[in-house]
């Protein structure tokens, strides 16, 4: 069996890393454990901040966040490193794919918490998707 370290740094290889956050008091639940929301919400603005480099345009929501399952938790102290490549463009639209893990500063034990899928829309100025990838030529 090949250890989670092994298996989370052949994952991380293919990924950029998008940002990092040290996990605080505040943000643990009654039982020490981060809450979701607050991971949720790390991974979403990193993504679309990640998102908006890639693509060169701003104005993008987030509509749907996928396969979202919660691995292991992080604790005061972990660093949350989160990481993102892009999956597929459509006409207004680009999914991409997020891991976030755990490191443990002292013990540098790597932990998966989640890996997800993320599409972000591209929006005009009348608030309509805009179909931005007709006229941009992604990155290969």
């Amino acid at each position: 069996m090949v250890p989670m370290s092994e298996s989370i740094l052949a994952k991380i290889g293919e990924m950029d890393l998008v940002t990092q956050h040290l996990v605080q008091p505040d943000d643990l639940n009654y039982h020490n454990n981060l809450f979701g929301g607050k991971m949720l919400s790390w991974i979403d603005e990193g993504m679309a901040m990640f998102v908006m480099t890639k693509i060169q345009y701003t104005n993008i929501v987030t509509i749907s966040m996928d396969n979202v399952v919660f691995r292991s938790p992080a604790r005061a102290g972990d660093i949350i490193q989160i990481y993102g490549k892009v999956l597929k463009y459509g006409k207004s639209s680009i999914t991409s794919k997020t891991l976030a893990i755990t490191n443990n500063p002292e013990t540098r034990k790597l932990s998966e918490v989640i890996e997800s899928e993320i599409t972000y829309v591209c929006l005009g100025e009348n608030g309509k998707p805009y179909p931005h990838f007709r006229k941009f030529n992604p990155p290969t």
